[in-house]
């Protein structure tokens, strides 16, 4: 038996007389009379076949199942309203909203370049950003909660096409009053002893163990005084002398102040990062947002290859 069918300005009337708990009160808010507010009332009740408010002659209550009620029917109003304003705004040349999946990597390589080509040759699109790990982003991808992705090297899902963006080589990032930054590159030797400052494991989950491999190759492994889940604190704790960090050479864009990054001597691991975007199910906005990045990348303009 198919479920019953409501109508949007009975949900209307359900959430005014749920928020103000008066029929009264909800009738003056509605600009309705009330007894026809409590007609609607009690048809959502026959519909449904269950008791939605406890009524007294002055006020209202909320049973259990209308506490549910009023969630879910706020939530249906509210994407009511953004399929109406997304309308709206795609007849005046809004062509869409585009969710954009990134991790901290990205911030300081190409995906800040790419988006401000796209938003300045598509003034009308909106972007909403969701800072995410890199698998993450491809479950969100699979699952339509993303469009785009911008990430690192992670166990990719076959239904999300991988492109390359960078290839850039680990640098030492430390202090400018670090003791070593007089100098002209490191050999990793000489970090043996120091301390470093290095994301969370969960938030590294691939990358960190890449740190410590190549720290490996000197004999040692870092020591950690200080996990930072995300970019802007790890920067400046190593600005203030905490420790030292290795990470991709697209920190040199940052503009951190406080900071100096040294290339190694020693052949440093390069980490490459990925736009990422669901093979199938594309939408019309998304195909031709792919096509405008895969043709940035194909001009070599936004990316930087170390």
């Amino acid at each position: 038996m198919p479920p019953p069918s409501l109508e949007i300005r009975e949900l209307r009337a359900f959430v005014a007389v749920a928020e103000e708990l008066s029929f009264v009160g909800a009738a003056k808010r509605l600009n309705v009379a009330q007894p026809a507010l409590s007609r609607t009332i009690s048809a959502i009740e026959a519909k449904l076949g269950v008791q939605l408010l406890d009524r007294t002659t002055r006020s209202a209550r909320l049973t259990q199942a209308g506490t549910v009620f009023l969630l879910e029917a706020r939530h249906t109003l509210s994407q009511m309203k953004r399929t109406v304003q997304l309308t709206l705004e795609a007849e005046v040349g809004l062509i869409g909203e585009l969710r954009v999946g990134y991790m901290d990597f990205a911030i300081y390589g190409p995906m800040i370049a790419i988006l401000a080509e796209l938003k300045r040759t598509h003034p009308l699109l909106k972007l909403t950003m969701k800072n995410e790990r890199s698998d993450d982003q491809s479950t969100d991808l699979a699952a339509n909660r993303l469009d785009i992705g911008f990430a690192v090297r992670h166990r990719f899902r076959d239904d999300v096409e991988v492109t390359t963006l960078t290839r850039e080589p680990l640098v030492l990032v430390m202090s400018e009053s670090h003791r070593l930054a007089g100098l002209e590159s490191i050999s990793l030797h000489d970090l043996a002893k120091e301390p470093f400052v290095l994301g969370d494991r969960q938030g590294w989950e691939l990358f960190l163990p890449t740190v410590e491999a190549f720290c490996g190759t000197a004999g040692f492994m870092p020591k950690t005084v200080l996990d930072a889940q995300e970019g802007a604190p790890l920067f400046k704790m190593v600005a203030a002398g905490i420790g030292v960090t290795v990470y991709p050479s697209c920190i040199r864009t940052a503009g951190y102040p406080g900071l100096v990054i040294k290339d190694f001597l020693e052949d440093a691991p390069v980490v490459e990062t990925y736009f990422l975007t669901r093979r199938t199910g594309r939408s019309t906005l998304v195909s031709d947002v792919v096509a405008f990045v895969h043709g940035l990348l194909s001009e070599g303009r936004p990316v930087t290859d170390d």
